[in-house]
């Protein structure tokens, strides 16, 4: 059964990469999280929707 998560949740791709915020889950089922990538000195806001079985809960706090 795939993973169910609400707005706010901390998640991370399965296959690792950066901690992302879920900002909406569509009626596609797909969720849309952010996430900011750093470019010298320059953090950069990032988005993209995802799976829910390509996700995982991550540890806000670390």
């Amino acid at each position: 059964m795939p993973n169910t998560f609400k707005t706010g949740d901390v998640v991370k791709l399965k296959s690792g990469g950066p901690k992302m915020t879920v900002s909406d889950g569509a009626a596609s089922g797909m969720y849309l999280c952010h996430w900011f990538n750093r470019e010298g000195d320059v953090w950069i806001p990032q988005h993209a929707g995802f799976k829910p079985d390509q996700l995982v809960a991550a540890d806000p706090s670390t």
